[in-house]
């Protein structure tokens, strides 16, 4: 009796815990099966890590294009360049590049909403 008392609690607790053998011996068996990076030829290695850098100095480069349109949004129509910063600015974050596009996403969006606010605060009390 006792016996079966035990299976019962270890079934029991297997099934409260979300538990299953099945579900360790399938990650078990795909962490053996995936092919570790050291595992790739050194030109394979090469050519990824290239094609990285690649994408990440074009996110750069269109970082500094996007922070360039923001301040210039701040003197000449902020509404085209600031939204023309805000995107280049995203597209430059989503390419690596975090810091110029956060800064030029700022910038961009403070120049246009403060234009969309100030000009017609400007021309109700003119």
């Amino acid at each position: 009796m006792g016996e079966k008392h035990r299976k019962r609690k270890m079934y029991e607790w297997k099934r409260e815990s979300g538990f299953h053998e099945k579900d360790e011996r399938d990650a078990e068996f795909s962490a053996e099966l995936a092919a570790s990076p050291s595992d790739l030829p050194a030109k394979d290695r090469d050519e990824n890590r290239k094609e990285r850098d690649d994408v990440q100095s074009y996110g750069v480069s269109l970082g500094w294009i996007a922070l360039a349109f923001a301040v210039a949004s701040w003197f000449v129509w902020p509404i085209l360049l600031g939204l023309t910063a805000a995107v280049l600015g995203f597209v430059a974050y989503r390419q690596g590049s975090r810091a110029l596009g956060i800064w030029s996403m700022t910038l961009g969006l403070i120049a246009a909403c403060t234009f969309l606010v100030l000009i017609p605060l400007y021309y109700a009390f003119t």
